[in-house]
């Protein structure tokens, strides 16, 4: 019995250490996962979430770049600026004040003389000294509309530096919009080429496998090598020019950001793109030549199944209805930087007023008040007057001020009319090549379709050994062309779209 507890103790202090070493091992153990607090997993998920890739719509990269534009603080600062102006303006018709204080001290010396004699006899001296304090308001009532006219100047130029924000804003919604349409088609690219590796990858490997078995000759084979290479290089290619893409929108919405983000597709520019799913190949056999049906002989060929993708698949196209009349008009009246000039033209009109009223008098009031303490004794004094102050008047210096204002105005006057015939033409302009293009896209959606359609044909005959690989190669070089090229038009009606709206002074 006593070895029977003697045993039974030894296996339990057994059981113990095994398990205390598990576990001292466990904790040394690097790779080993620990269970986190309920708490701690929440943060952890959060901030996961937080970190993922973030998508903007054109309108939030629109948004972020108002926000982040130098050029357009600079804009709102100049306008504070002018704001500032005005005040100063309307600073001459308040009230002057001034006030003063300080102590006076003053000693002579006075000396007496003989009639006989020319030395001194007599001598006294004296002094004094007071304290002294003024205080003065003056007031101006009216010179004639020389100060209105400096204030409407002012107020004008204010009105003209808002117009110049607005304006300011305006290129930069531009800016990013364009830079984003190009991101669009960057990466439309890239998925046209990233099909065309595929595409070449499946017909290397089947035009491999057709020269194993004899139906193909070693030239196809290098053919569909070298086509396969090309491939991938433009691939690369694409990749890179969407990367290019991605920092000019960056660059446009002034993007400082560590975080990287995507877009997303517009009305305009809704291309699938990365959301394709692997295609189920058709499979099919050939036989060569003389042989039987047993399958001993045959050869497993990819036919017109093989990877494609129509890029027009949910495209819809919707253009931008309103005439040309109509557009120009809107033009004239939505312009901001044509707004401005106007208002310099307002500005520059009292401004040559004030010239004109330059000789015009001052009616002016005033009130003071002095109190000097002097020995003891106090003095005060209360002031009031009110005079008509005639201004000294050169001629010949305001005559030539005038000669320059007016030329000034006439200036203002004639980059108004210049902008107004330069936003015609520019309206005029974009509003064809947005037509253009209205009607462009259409027929390359159509070559795109046909295009597609004769690559199939060329890839089934290509199949059965009806043509030869340079002819399907041409075929799919059509196709990937038909397709970058319909994205270039795209892309095109969008930036002379927004280059429309623009021109309108539409954001």
């Amino acid at each position: 019995m006593y070895c029977a507890m003697t045993k039974k103790i030894f296996i339990l202090f057994l059981v113990i250490a095994i398990s205390a070493q598990a576990s001292f091992a466990l904790s040394l153990n690097p790779f080993k996962k620990k269970q986190k607090p309920k708490q701690e997993q929440e943060i952890t998920t959060k901030e996961e979430t937080s970190s993922a890739k973030k998508v903007f719509s054109v309108d939030e990269c629109v948004e972020y770049a108002i926000n982040n534009d130098p050029n357009i603080r600079i804009s709102a600062n100049n306008l504070q600026i002018q704001k500032s102006r005005v005040g100063q303006a309307k600073s001459d018709y308040f009230p002057t004040l001034g006030i003063g204080t300080g102590y006076d001290y003053q000693y002579s010396n006075s000396a007496g003389y003989t009639s006989s004699s020319m030395w001194r006899n007599s001598s006294r001296g004296n002094s004094n000294g007071y304290y002294q304090l003024n205080a003065s308001v003056n007031q101006l009532i009216w010179n004639f509309g020389k100060t209105t006219a400096g204030i409407n100047m002012q107020k004008f130029n204010r009105e003209s530096a808002g117009y110049d924000l607005d304006y300011s804003i305006l290129e930069t919604v531009y800016n990013v919009r364009v830079a984003y349409f190009g991101v669009l088609a960057a990466l439309a690219n890239v998925d046209i080429y990233e099909r065309s590796v595929r595409i070449n990858s499946l017909n290397y490997e089947r035009t491999k496998a057709m020269f194993e078995e004899g139906l193909k000759s070693r030239i196809d084979v290098v053919n569909a090598e070298v086509y396969l290479t090309d491939a991938k290089t433009q691939l690369i290619d694409a990749q890179y020019k969407y990367d290019t893409a991605m920092v000019n929108l960056k660059n446009s919405m002034f993007y400082m950001e560590d975080r990287d983000f995507s877009v997303e597709n517009t009305e305009n520019f809704d291309f699938l793109r990365n959301n394709y799913k692997m295609q189920t190949i058709e499979i099919g056999t050939i036989k060569k030549n003389g042989e039987t049906d047993d399958g001993e002989h045959s050869v497993v060929l990819l036919t017109s199944g093989i990877q494609k993708q129509d890029i027009l698949q949910d495209y819809k196209f919707n253009p931008y209805i309103i005439e040309l009349k109509e557009a120009i008009q809107s033009a004239y009246e939505n312009r901001p930087d044509l707004k401005s000039l106007k208002m310099i033209v307002r500005a520059q009109e009292e401004s040559l007023k004030q010239v004109k009223r330059t000789w015009a008098p001052e009616i002016t009031a005033g009130a003071g008040y002095n109190l000097r303490r002097m020995d003891g004794q106090s003095n005060t004094g209360f002031t009031a007057s009110a005079g008509l102050d005639f201004p000294m008047i050169n001629i010949m210096d305001i005559k030539y001020r005038i000669d320059e204002g007016k030329s000034y105005l006439d200036i203002a006057k004639d980059n108004v009319d210049l902008s107004e015939k330069n936003i015609n033409f520019e309206v005029q302009k974009y509003y064809l090549a947005m037509r253009r293009l209205e009607k462009t896209i259409p027929l390359m959606a159509d070559k795109v379709r046909q295009t597609l359609e004769n690559f199939e044909l060329a890839d089934g005959r290509y199949a059965v050994g009806l043509n030869n690989f340079i002819e399907l190669q041409d075929a799919q070089t059509n196709y990937n062309n038909a397709q970058l090229a319909f994205v270039q038009s795209v892309f095109d009606y969008n930036v002379a779209r927004e280059e429309f709206k623009k021109s309108m002074g539409v954001r």
